[in-house]
């Protein structure tokens, strides 16, 4: 006899899945209602999101309460606490959730933090924004695994892509301390720790990882203040990236335009150049035409916000099409 579509278990008996199985309609209905949820009660960047070159939006926190909500599933938690060198502590949750009306468990995920992440671990470090916004071809050298091409995109070590305002910029990071006292963070780590494991195992249990995928929040490349561009719940049926309007890349705000440039931006406009591959004689005349002033200047610090920002963004525009030259 076939073996096919039957499991034994601990006792001994047989059981034939497809006596358990599903219906194919129930199981169109419940992606539907994970649609509609979406469509008409989450919003974007509360209840889930998304960053560019991401082929499915990330569930945060309170989508999976939503749905936990709908579909009347109860988490419950076991924690294990790990204590490290230094004061250090990890924390590995274990959730399960129970279907509310018949007590059944119906799945289970798993979370873990530590204060030995970056965010953590480190006080400092913070990010300031050079009015640039991150090219195009970050994400996709991102998403390809070229981690490395797409730092140096953006200036390399010392620069890293942040929110200011809503919007993704170039932004340089301060410089690090470790912090001297992880217990500060034991209850946010605990917190992280259970709101992965509710997160993984809501995605399990309501099959809807076809639509969702893990916190993009929490990878160290978008920490911290992940979350999103807008986008439309069509993805989550069409599976397709966003369209991204011509304009967005330039379109990007400044604020005291008139103010002196700051220190990230003239760093970043130090790295760029650098990549470029321009001569010394001809950086000042370079970067003058594209601040639009007309007397070259002997300084990048000459540059206000607003000018620096230009300059930023033809390097930018110049070095992808270096590299699309090259490539």
């Amino acid at each position: 006899m076939s073996n096919e579509g039957l499991a034994t278990q601990n006792h001994g008996s047989v059981v034939n899945f497809e006596d358990y199985a599903m219906s194919t309609e129930a199981v169109v209905r419940q992606v539907n209602v994970i649609q509609e949820v979406m469509k008409a009660v989450m919003k974007i960047d509360e209840h889930y999101g998304t960053i560019p070159g991401c082929q499915k939006p990330s569930l945060y926190k309170p989508g999976a309460e939503k749905l936990g909500f709908t579909f009347r599933l109860a988490p419950e938690y076991e924690v294990r606490t790990i204590n490290m060198a230094n004061g250090h502590r990890e924390y590995q949750v274990k959730c399960r959730l129970r279907h509310i009306p018949t007590g059944a468990m119906v799945g289970e995920g798993e979370g873990s933090c530590t204060t030995m992440e970056g965010k953590y671990r480190f006080r400092g470090g913070e990010k300031e924004g050079t009015g640039q916004a991150i090219p195009k071809e970050y994400w996709n050298l991102k998403n390809a695994g070229k981690i490395a091409e797409a730092k140096e995109l953006i200036g390399g070590e010392g620069f890293a892509p942040g929110k200011v305002d809503g919007k993704w910029e170039i932004c340089s990071i301060g410089e690090k301390v470790e912090h001297d006292n992880p217990a500060d963070y034991y209850n946010t780590c605990l917190k992280m720790a259970k709101k992965r494991a509710h997160v993984d195992a809501i995605l399990t249990a309501t099959a809807a990882s076809d639509i969702f995928t893990q916190d993009v929040e929490d990878m160290p490349e978008v920490i911290p203040g992940a979350s999103t561009t807008q986008q439309t719940g069509t993805q989550a049926t069409t599976g397709k990236p966003p369209v991204r309007p011509p304009q967005e890349k330039k379109d990007h705000a400044i604020k005291d335009p008139d103010a002196p440039a700051s220190d990230a931006q003239i760093k970043a406009i130090s790295a760029m150049w650098g990549k470029l591959g321009l001569e010394d004689n001809l950086k000042y005349s370079y970067c003058t035409e594209a601040a639009g002033m007309t007397e070259v200047v002997k300084s990048t610090k000459e540059f206000t916000k607003g000018q620096a920002s230009s300059v930023i963004d033809r390097l930018n525009r110049d070095l992808e099409a270096k590299k699309e030259q090259e490539g």
